[in-house]
């Protein structure tokens, strides 16, 4: 990227805070009847995205480029991970 705060496709930025997350999860939610996981198992999810060599900005996964605190969050997700998903 040439501006580290800055999406290279779109220029928005790419850093989002929690409550950003919680406002687009919540977007999403209205719109679609989402089935999530239990607390736990989104903890467990978040830990491993959060400690990931494929994570960026803290919130969005290299492969996908998903919004990992969204993605771990959904029940019919899985990781990205190319060779061997983490979850």
């Amino acid at each position: 990227m040439s501006n580290s705060n800055k999406c290279e496709a779109c220029s928005v930025s790419v850093h989002l805070t929690q409550e950003e997350i919680d406002k687009l999860f919540g977007k999403m939610a209205r719109v679609r009847d989402i089935k999530t996981v239990s607390e736990d198992e989104y903890k467990k999810r978040i830990n491993i995205c959060m400690n990931c060599e494929s994570l960026l900005y803290n919130t969005t996964c290299r492969h996908c480029g998903c919004i990992v605190q969204i993605k771990a969050k959904l029940q019919n997700s899985a990781c990205p991970y190319p060779y061997k998903p983490k979850w």
